[in-house]
């Protein structure tokens, strides 16, 4: 029996929300565990890949997943590991399209790809105790988009900004990934707020972004409508061994907009 499912999937440092028709999920497993393999495989060769902030020169690459990672770095001026989960979450959804999906999306840890027949709310959190918080109202899509986001103040990941988030909306994860993090990466103080957008000017792939610094928001681009929504934690992806408070209050989430998603 097949039927709308939000599963959950965790793998090394992975760890996944896979939501489709329950047919497709098996398909996006396979392709995160293959995903993190040629990773892993390029990491092997070359361990530069994985501690540079800097772009790598995709000629480098070991396989089709890393260099799309290397043009994503590129684009947005940041190193290859700064869209690992953007990809890992792009590939998945890239297999259950193959199989067949036509509604669906993978949240890898708050940078998520969806492809969308109906409106889905994707859910933004930063402020770790607080009930409230907001949300784009996305869909139907053309295809695939990534949103992804990142943080200075929370979460395991590195960045270089002290933005309380960035959300990156663009034409894939692999590209949301790395646009959130240059974002981020660019805001130290509220002045920065209208300058961080300004390397991804122009750049293909880039549909809007959305950064908030102690309060205060800068936007740009096609950013989707925005709402209010009442924070619920149980519906952030976060890896069973990264259940801090500074860990869980963070990230994306997404639900049917009206609707209630099964487990």
């Amino acid at each position: 029996m097949s039927g709308f499912v939000s599963s959950r999937f965790e793998i090394g440092e992975t760890a996944a929300t896979i939501a489709s028709d329950s047919k497709h999920i098996p398909r996006a497993t396979e392709a995160i565990t293959r995903t993190r393999d040629e990773i892993e495989r390029q990491i092997a060769r070359d361990p530069f890949f994985l501690t540079t902030f800097e772009p790598y020169d995709r000629r480098r690459a070991t396989s089709e997943v890393t260099r799309r990672m290397c043009e994503a770095s590129f684009s947005a001026r940041v190193g290859p590991m700064a869209t690992v989960a953007g990809t890992i979450a792009q590939t998945a959804l890239e297999a259950m399209i193959v199989d067949g999906c036509d509604h669906g999306w993978v949240d890898n840890g708050g940078d998520v790809a969806l492809s969308l027949r109906k409106p889905t709310v994707v859910e933004v959190f930063c402020e770790p105790g607080s009930k409230n918080a907001f949300g784009f109202e996305v869909g139907p899509t053309d295809g695939i988009i990534g949103i992804c986001s990142s943080s200075g103040r929370l979460g395991h990941s590195i960045s270089l900004g002290r933005a309380d988030v960035s959300v990156a909306i663009a034409e894939s994860a692999i590209l949301a990934d790395a646009f959130a993090t240059s974002m981020c990466n660019g805001v130290g103080k509220r002045a920065d707020l209208s300058t961080c957008f300004e390397p991804l000017a122009n750049i293909d792939g880039f549909i809007g972004g959305l950064v908030v610094l102690d309060g205060d928001v800068a936007m740009t681009g096609r950013v989707p409508k925005i709402i209010d929504l009442e924070h619920n934690p149980d519906k952030v992806t976060t890896h069973s061994r990264m259940s801090s408070a500074s860990y869980t209050g963070t990230g994306l989430r997404t639900r049917e907009a009206g609707q209630e998603v099964r487990p």
